[in-house]
């Protein structure tokens, strides 16, 4: 007697005809998984971006306040150079209804602004501008009137990579 074949047994009696459906649900994940891959390159890559531009700024901030306080202790010696050249950074006051100096002056030039490079890590540039006098009256009787002179001490510093400017001022009662 001859063993009984029990269905399904045999390659024969299988279905000849797969439905592939394990391959398309593979392929599916790994698209996903794909795109999870690229987005996250790309969010790691602007993190980086980001953080390198904050740093580049940290730096150019840092310059101008170290530029701004040079330029501040160039006011405080007892005796001030003449303001009347317009040159090497001291500048006399602007005329009324024109552009103020720190707008005008050429940042690049070392003719114009004042360049530090023992203060900080970075040199540091700046200008110092004269105000126009302002009268001062006391509360005393009888009043006394003051002249008092002012300066704007303008800086401004410059990261790493060039890309970022930073620019401070402060003003000066001398």
């Amino acid at each position: 007697m001859l063993p009984r074949k029990l269905p399904g047994n045999s390659l024969r009696e299988r279905p000849s005809r797969e439905d592939g459906a394990a391959m398309v649900i593979a392929l599916v994940m790994l698209l996903v998984l794909t795109l999870l891959a690229t987005a996250s390159a790309r969010m790691t890559l602007l993190e980086e971006r980001i953080t390198g531009n904050t740093q580049d700024r940290n730096v150019a901030f840092q310059a101008a306040e170290a530029g701004l306080r040079a330029g501040e202790a160039t006011l405080q010696v007892n005796v001030l150079p003449p303001f009347d050249g317009n040159a090497e950074g001291l500048f006399e006051a602007a005329a009324p209804g024109a552009d103020p100096v720190w707008e005008s002056v050429d940042w690049t030039d070392e003719d114009d602004v004042l360049v530090r490079d023992d203060v900080s890590d970075t040199p540091v540039s700046f200008v110092v501008e004269e105000l126009p006098p302002v009268q001062a009256v006391s509360l005393q009787f009888p009043p006394q009137v003051d002249e008092e002179v002012y300066f704007r001490v303008t800086s401004r510093g410059v990261g790493v990579g060039g890309n970022a400017t930073v620019t401070l001022q402060s003003t000066f009662k001398r």
